[in-house]
């Protein structure tokens, strides 16, 4: 999810919450934001896929966004502040099929949200009252416990689709829809030094198309979850938790990867965010997860900067 600020603030800046959700300007020339994608939705154990079976997760995200920084990362002279609250409902199938030695299966993301924006003393952007964001269908290939330097390693494979079906209006700043496709192939994995100490990654490579009806098409990114995790006692587990994404190539408008820059004098029109936070789980033997972090970003670029803290449950039936 995502809003921008005007170009006569010479900076592109987009508010990105917790998966599926995007802010958009209307306008053809504003330069695009990101769509919203997977920021520390998961971190804890996150290669693990505990066996064939039928499985419901959810996940539940805060982002207070309380300032905006330009291409150089400076802070931009506005007071708005966006607050969004993020549900998503996600539902997997894995089978005893096997694909390449891993069990086949397929998964569905709904997102929900609600937004609230305030500025004072200046324009507040318009929002879309819906609440439905943008669909996600993915097959996946699960692979389980093998062995790297003689310790367990879990892994799965993933190719994300998102299908612009949610709330969309043209005349609002802000929407839970992107009004695009994306395309996000994904491998995440966990590594388990011994019993007590392991470490999780999700790496995601990001395509997106043009927005629909227009010739504006924001550019390729790479986004990244990782933690390092650590048996407290028994079933719970203490990690620390990262995310982390940078925009790979220049926004584009019909086509000229400069037309940003030369039309609107901006530098450059990449986005980067990086965000730290603890965490603490409950695993009951990965039947049932439970996993609650807090991130604070730094490290912006062409985007706004916040606090978000998250919340995940996921049960195998």
């Amino acid at each position: 999810m995502k809003t921008s600020l005007s170009k006569s603030s010479g900076v592109k800046t987009a508010l990105v919450l917790a998966g599926i959700i995007l802010f958009n300007f209307a306008a053809k020339a504003q330069d695009p934001s990101l769509p919203a994608v997977n920021l520390g939705l998961a971190n804890i154990t996150d290669g693990i896929t505990p066996g064939p079976g039928i499985y419901y997760a959810n996940f539940s995200q805060i982002y207070q966004a309380h300032s905006f920084r330009d291409g150089a990362g400076n802070k931009l002279p506005t007071n708005l502040k966006v607050n969004t609250y993020t549900t998503i409902h996600q539902f997997v199938w894995l089978g005893n099929n096997k694909v390449f030695g891993g069990l086949f299966g397929l998964t569905a993301f709904l997102p929900v949200v609600r937004i609230s924006a305030t500025n004072a003393g200046g324009p507040t952007p318009t929002i879309n009252n819906g609440v439905l964001g943008d669909l996600i269908v993915a097959p996946a290939i699960v692979w389980g416990n093998r062995k790297l330097f003689n310790h367990a390693y879990f892994s799965r494979a993933e190719l994300d689709f998102y299908l612009p079906t949610g709330s969309y209006n043209h005349n609002d700043a802000s929407n839970p829809s992107s009004h695009f496709y994306t395309f996000s192939a994904h491998y995440s994995f966990t590594y388990f030094f011994n019993r007590e100490l392991s470490i999780s990654s999700r790496n995601h490579i990001n395509y997106n198309t043009k927005l629909i009806g227009t010739a504006v098409h924001p550019g390729m990114f790479y986004n990244v979850n990782f933690s390092v995790e650590q048996t407290l006692y028994k079933t719970f587990r203490a990690e620390a938790c990262a995310y982390y994404l940078t925009q790979l190539n220049q926004d584009s408008n019909n086509g000229d990867s400069r037309y940003y820059q030369n039309v609107d004098g901006l530098a450059n029109t990449k986005e980067r965010v990086l965000g730290i936070g603890p965490g603490l789980a409950y695993l009951a033997n990965q039947r049932l997860v439970l996993e609650g972090k807090v991130f604070w970003e730094t490290a912006v670029r062409n985007r706004e900067q916040g606090v978000r803290p998250t919340l995940q449950l996921s049960y195998k039936f």
